[in-house]
């Protein structure tokens, strides 16, 4: 008895379950219609999307909205693209411009954004996406899922923004003609044809005329305005406020011509009116760091006009008073990170330390070349540029090792030159030694030297460098 009794429970038990597997499965069936349609298709089916529809076939942004792969649309509908310029419709390139800048890859609803979304559009382009907003457009159906993406409806017609530099050169402002004479011709070795090798340094031989690109010297070295994936905040100067900056900072990069002082005039100049990232007058500090490490002072009633872009914004402002002081500093070098030795051969007489300053307990490192036997043995150091400056140079040699004072000699260019006398270093000096003058005859780089006594003998020809510094003279 007790045994059926259980049989029929287990299969009460059963039986039970399997009614409640199926009408689980009823309840969490996918059938949602709106999964089996694709983006394209539910913007043809929705008639306040016509004209929209219309402007996606004739760009071809159809068929990209029919494939498998994940989209959002932003599409205003058909009062909103009654404001649409004729011009824009008429110009295929503008048009799929245009189109292009309201898809993104992906899908996003509105509650994706936290508070905001910088969104790459299918037109290269970024757009700014919140709960409520499409850029400046407001979102008046949301959230329209399909089985390739989200389609959202908009009030407003969003046009693609001109970048920072697409900007700059719609205007007539010399500081767009002052970037352009930065431009230079390089060789891209990835798009030239190479005929062969050089017998004597092996380097590639390529046919004269391939591989050649523009590049220009503001974006090689503060980022390229033209990049729509960093934002920049860049300051467009009136004529008279860039010409003022360019005459302040020209008796310091004076080149070899005429010419070379003038695009280091503009290039000292322009690349402390690009920072990093897109500030609003509202985020604006008293003094922003340029993407060149220059502190650049901000007076916002100097702004005149403010143009946001689709990389950041642009200010034309009338004076950006930059400190001679700020753009020329101080160069350091520190003694254990060289560029090179007289010889290959003395490796195991160099000796990369840390150290213990006693006077203050900080850790330091640095460089101590010892036993090596070399009269004139030299450590090498490239610096990049110097102004057209006088300079004071200093360095720290602590010596904490040997107690027979030896010397050594700081020389620019020439290791055998003696405008710098040989120095005395003393035992666990610690503080910064004035080494001597040093003005160059124009702006550009130099090799610095540290070299050891012209002698061959032990101890007395030791190399010993914590940094060096040199300090630039304004009047």
């Amino acid at each position: 008895m007790t045994i059926k009794y259980n049989r029929l429970i287990m299969i009460i038990c059963l039986v039970t379950t399997l009614l409640g597997c199926s009408k689980y499965a009823d309840e969490t069936k996918v059938n949602d219609e709106a999964l089996a349609q694709s983006l394209i298709q539910v913007i043809q089916q929705n008639p306040a999307l016509s004209r929209f529809d219309e402007l996606l076939i004739k760009t071809g942004y159809d068929k990209i909205l029919e494939s498998s792969k994940m989209y959002t649309v932003w599409a205003p509908d058909n009062q909103t693209l009654q404001t649409l310029d004729a011009a824009v419709v008429n110009d295929a390139n503008r048009l799929k411009q245009f189109v292009g800048n309201h898809i993104v890859n992906l899908a996003y609803y509105t509650n994706t954004p936290n508070p905001s979304l910088r969104i790459k559009t299918l037109n290269g382009k970024y757009i700014k996406f919140t709960a409520t907003q499409f850029e400046d457009a407001g979102i008046t159906s949301a959230n329209k899922y399909v089985s390739n993406g989200v389609l959202h409806i908009i009030n407003k017609v969003v046009m693609p923004k001109l970048n920072i530099w697409e900007y700059v050169s719609s205007t007539t402002y010399k500081q767009k003609s002052y970037i352009n004479n930065l431009d230079y011709t390089a060789i891209d070795s990835s798009k030239a044809v190479q005929t062969g090798l050089d017998p004597v340094t092996g380097k590639p031989i390529y046919q004269p005329g391939t591989g050649l690109i523009t590049k220009n010297y503001l974006y090689d070295r503060v980022g390229d305005l033209r990049n729509e994936d960093q934002e920049y905040t860049f300051i467009l100067l009136t004529d008279a406020a860039v010409d003022a900056e360019r005459n302040k900072i020209r008796p310091y990069v004076e080149g070899a011509t005429t010419d070379e002082t003038d695009r280091l005039s503009s290039l000292h100049v322009i690349k402390d009116l690009v920072i990093k990232g897109s500030y609003t007058q509202a985020d604006l500090a008293n003094i922003m760091v340029s993407a060149d490490g220059v502190n650049v002072p901000i007076d916002k009633t100097a702004i005149l006009e403010t143009h946001v872009t689709s990389n950041g914004i642009v200010y034309v402002m009338n004076a950006a008073n930059v400190r001679l002081a700020d753009k020329i500093r101080t160069v350091k070098r520190e003694g254990e990170l060289p560029d090179g030795f007289s010889r290959t051969d003395k490796s195991g007489n160099i000796a990369y330390r840390l150290r213990v300053n006693p006077n203050t307990g900080q850790q330091f490192n640095d460089i101590y070349i010892f036993n090596h036997k070399i009269p004139l043995f030299n450590v090498r150091y490239n610096i990049k540029e110097l102004y057209k400056v006088p300079y004071k140079v200093y360095w720290v040699a602590p010596n904490d090792v040997q107690t027979l004072t030896f010397k050594q000699r700081f020389a620019v260019n020439n290791p055998l030159s003696t405008a710098f006398a040989e120095t005395d270093v003393p035992l666990k000096n610690y503080n910064q030694a004035f080494v001597g003058d040093y003005t160059p005859a124009q702006f550009g780089g130099i090799t610095a030297y540290v070299v050891a006594a012209n002698n061959g003998v032990d101890a007395t020809n030791s190399i010993n460098i914590d940094y060096f510094i040199l300090v630039p003279q304004l009047p």
